[in-house]
């Protein structure tokens, strides 16, 4: 066993919550569409609200996406390749 084993273990997620989630992928993507076309005009008017009463608050949300697109970067892109080549294949 080596130092970094441990460490694995406990970062590993839990079967049956991943089992869980797998099988009900379609179901939560589906609730996810309905509630984002549902509250769609509330969500946009927050975001504006949260632009007007803080200007700091678009910078700081620009910084943050563009930290996580770094430091995610090889992984965003693996997942767009794989996606490509998907639709590539059913053509």
């Amino acid at each position: 066993m080596t130092y970094f084993d441990p460490l694995i273990i406990f970062s590993m997620a839990d079967k049956k919550k991943q089992e869980y989630y797998k099988n009900n992928k379609k179901k939560r993507l589906e609730y996810q569409r309905k509630y984002y076309e549902k509250n769609k005009g509330r969500i946009l008017t927050s975001r504006e609200r949260k632009r007007s009463e803080d200007p700091e608050w678009a910078k700081e949300q620009k910084n943050y996406n563009k930290d996580y697109y770094t430091k995610n970067k090889e992984r965003i892109m693996a997942k767009r390749r794989a996606r490509k080549e998907l639709m590539a294949n059913r053509s």
